[in-house]
């Protein structure tokens, strides 16, 4: 009498981080399922479980933490020919190009400031947030751009394994001639020992030549106000995986993406997913055992376990290589290829796939689909990580939504200037009015001008023409477990005056007081304690001037004088 003995579903989890890949851990014993035995002495300590040999299981490849690894290296100009306000662009440089990365890319940073000398501000190391750059200042003296990108192949710690790359941000200007021969051999040397290089002027005027020498081609060579072209031209050349967030396949060769499953090619019962923070998590189930054990098992194309022949449990179809394609059944022996069987004992019947040429850099294979594709999106000579969004100029704006889709693009529209001769600012979409003040969503902040945006943050124009500085203060946590938010106020209070509610703002307006809104134009009012606020609109009177002004926090335009 034949019968089944059904294992314990044996489910296996492996979770991998980093670049460190686990394999499946051994299987249970048989050993009692109870200590003491029956009649045995419960003082004696159980026996050691005897050594079960290892599965047959292949190992996951390394992997797939993040969807991209790269160390990075900013060498800096800090020469007396950069400004010092271009060198407050060259830090903006770095931290905006921080923010071009997800949470899906580890990128490691570093920073070599030069000018006569190199020295190492950062090492390389995860990025800590836009306050590392605070302490970086300039120094001043001859620039020494081969020396600088010598001491950073020599000096960095770049990780095993992982893509490096160097952004030497300068303007190329250089009093030695013998400094191009010595930027060409440094170039050579730090290339030679795998770090791509990339140019970003800073600086007026750039020698654009010398910064092509550096990055190699024209195609390395950026404008100091496109960060993201910059981190998506890097993720694009040395980052295969950078335009598809997802995980590493069981096999290695494709990517699983976030929220997918799929059921490698191995024997035993394994579905791998990758979950939506880029972990790949596998589990395995055992196929029944059989006592005594079948003596004629039969693959089925497409299942994990075999069939009994000793049982008449094989369905009729077509011998395809070690397996039975059972009729009527489809099976894709890989993901460019469908097998049918039309009738028992035929050949199976299979169709391939050809898949076009693709153009970009790095095509990625997606697993389940049998062509790959121009990670991300394609926009020139950069690729678009999935789900970011970036700037090829400062009044366009692109988004990836899926992995070889196009890019949607947008552009900003511009209002007309409030003044006669406006300028255009490099990095800034629309002109501004440099004999003004400082350009905001709600208006021109004037030069020694403090505008409340709201209760909390503060914003002021440091000189016309430039951004806006804009701080908001700490609040203490208040010392009570229902805190009231009063208008005008930033920090909750304990004690809520008199008042009346405000029903969009959630905030209590004080009794007698006068708030202003978002809208300057509209003061809301509190009548008496407990009633609804009072809000106006205020008139603004006929203005003659072609060119009105409207200031940040003022409710009617003014005259450019």
């Amino acid at each position: 009498m034949l019968w089944k003995l059904l294992l314990s579903t044996l489910v296996m989890f492996v979770a991998i981080r980093g670049a460190v890949g686990q394999g499946f851990p051994p299987g249970g014993g048989d050993g009692p399922d109870v200590w003491p035995p029956p009649g045995g002495d419960p003082t004696m300590p159980p026996p050691p479980p005897e050594p079960q040999p290892e599965p047959d299981h292949p190992t996951l490849p390394n992997g797939p933490g993040p969807a991209c690894s790269v160390d990075i290296v900013f060498v800096v100009d800090e020469s007396s020919s950069i400004s010092s306000s271009w060198f407050d662009r060259a830090k903006e440089f770095m931290i905006y190009f921080q923010g071009c990365f997800s949470r899906l890319h580890d990128i490691w940073v570093g920073v070599i400031p030069y000018h006569c000398v190199p020295r190492t501000y950062q090492r390389l190391s995860p990025p800590f947030g836009t306050f590392m750059f605070d302490q970086l200042m300039q120094t001043g003296g001859l620039s020494r751009p081969g020396l600088a990108i010598r001491f950073m192949k020599d000096t960095s710690d770049f990780r095993d394994g992982v893509p490096r790359a160097a952004v030497v941000l300068t303007d190329g200007q250089s009093e030695d001639p013998a400094q191009v021969m010595d930027i060409a051999a440094e170039t050579d040397a730090a290339r030679a020992a795998g770090i791509e290089l990339y140019a970003v002027g800073v600086g007026d005027p750039v020698d654009y030549r010398a910064l092509e020498a550096i990055g190699g081609s024209s195609d390395h060579v950026f404008r100091s106000d496109m960060p993201c072209k910059v981190a998506y031209r890097i993720l694009a050349d040395l980052c295969k995986l950078a335009g598809v967030p997802g995980c590493v396949s069981f096999e290695g060769d494709a990517i699983l993406p976030l929220g997918s499953s799929y059921q490698p090619e191995t024997e035993g019962c394994i579905t791998c997913g990758c979950s939506d923070d880029g972990q790949m998590v596998c589990s395995g189930v055992g196929c029944a055992l059989r006592n005594p054990p079948c003596e004629n098992p039969v693959n089925i194309a497409g299942r994990c376990c075999p069939e009994c022949a000793d049982d008449d449990e094989v369905p009729e179809g077509c011998q395809y290589k070690d397996a039975i394609i059972p009729v009527g059944e489809e099976y894709k022996p890989n993901d460019c290829t469908t097998c049918t069987c039309p009738a028992a004992g035929a050949e199976p019947e299979c169709v391939s796939m050809a898949c076009i040429a693709l153009y970009c850099p790095n095509p990625v294979k997606i697993v389940g689909q049998c062509c790959p594709i121009c990670g991300g999106c394609q926009y020139g000579d950069v690729v678009i990580p999935v789900g970011s969004t970036y700037q090829p100029d400062p009044c366009t704006y692109c988004s990836c939504e899926a992995a070889g889709a196009r890019p949607l693009c947008a552009v900003q529209d511009c209002a007309a200037p409030p003044c006669a001769n406006p300028e255009h600012v490099p990095g800034q979409c629309c002109p501004v009015c440099h004999n003004i003040g400082c350009e905001h969503a709600h208006g021109l902040i004037l030069p020694g001008n403090d505008y409340k945006v709201d209760a909390c943050m503060t914003c002021t124009c440091p000189f016309p023409g430039e951004e806006p500085m804009c701080y908001t203060p700490g609040c203490m946590p208040p010392e009570c477990d229902a805190p009231v938010q009063v208008a005008g106020q930033c920090c909750p209070v304990c004690d809520a005056p008199d008042g009346c509610l405000h029903e969009e703002d959630f905030v209590i307006i004080p009794v007698g007081a006068r708030i202003p809104q978002q809208d300057p134009c509209v003061v809301c009012t509190c009548p008496f304690a407990g009633g609804r606020p009072i809000c106006e609109r205020l008139p603004c009177p006929a203005i003659a001037c072609p060119n009105a002004v409207y200031l940040a926090g003022v409710c009617c335009p003014v005259c450019n004088m």
